[in-house]
């Protein structure tokens, strides 16, 4: 039976053949943060979905593919376009229906990541800012990186995925605030209550 771990296990060694830009990059290295991120996402999926997104790395492997190496390199359509027109010739085409699922994931996600930030500004200020227009060079945004990963999935993956998402909306679950909770307790935290009060206390000794 497929683990949660078995799924982190094979990322990380699809992230450790991943070539960086720069040269290998400081999170290729930080194998406990890798965990805990994939770890409070994966926690939040249902199991045909985790088992889904699983046949796509292994069906990936066996055709010699990285699908890490792939969602860096479709997030360069954005971060980096002129190194993306170099690369897009050996990423997998995208369908135009496959095009339209991201496009929905993406609005509900980042509906609910803006959401978060205003529920908990500083635990939300710890991250990734939301949109690609908010980008400084620096950090990469919510909506660049989900798009990225989303491209990655296989076709059962995605609307397995789009539709779960539909039924989160429906019933008015914002799942970020899932995630983060589960990273909060990865990390030793009681709930993202705490979170919150830790950071916004600890910034306000910085700023006195």
């Amino acid at each position: 039976m497929v683990s949660i771990d078995d799924i982190i296990k094979e990322e990380w060694r699809q992230f450790q053949l991943v070539k960086n830009e720069g040269g290998r990059a400081d999170c290729q290295d930080n194998w406990q943060e890798f965990y805990i991120m994939r770890k409070s996402q994966f926690m939040a999926w249902p199991k045909e979905i985790t088992d889904s997104y699983y046949m796509d790395l292994m069906k990936a492997k066996a055709n010699g593919r990285n699908l890490l190496f792939e969602k860096y390199a479709f997030m360069m359509k954005d971060t980096m376009p002129e190194r993306f027109e170099e690369l897009k010739s050996v990423l997998p085409k995208i369908s135009e229906k496959k095009r339209r699922l991201i496009d929905r994931i993406a609005d509900i996600q980042l509906q609910w990541a803006e959401d978060f930030k205003r529920r908990y500004p500083a635990y939300a200020g710890q991250g990734r800012p939301t949109y690609t227009s908010e980008e400084n060079g620096y950090t990469t945004s919510i909506e660049t990186y989900l798009k990225g990963e989303l491209s990655t999935y296989g076709e059962n993956t995605i609307i397995l995925y789009a539709a779960f998402l539909e039924e989160c909306v429906q019933k008015g679950l914002n799942l970020t605030n899932v995630v983060r909770k589960n990273m909060a307790e990865l990390q030793g935290y009681a709930s993202i209550d705490e979170v919150e009060k830790a950071l916004t206390i600890n910034k306000k000794l910085t700023v006195n």
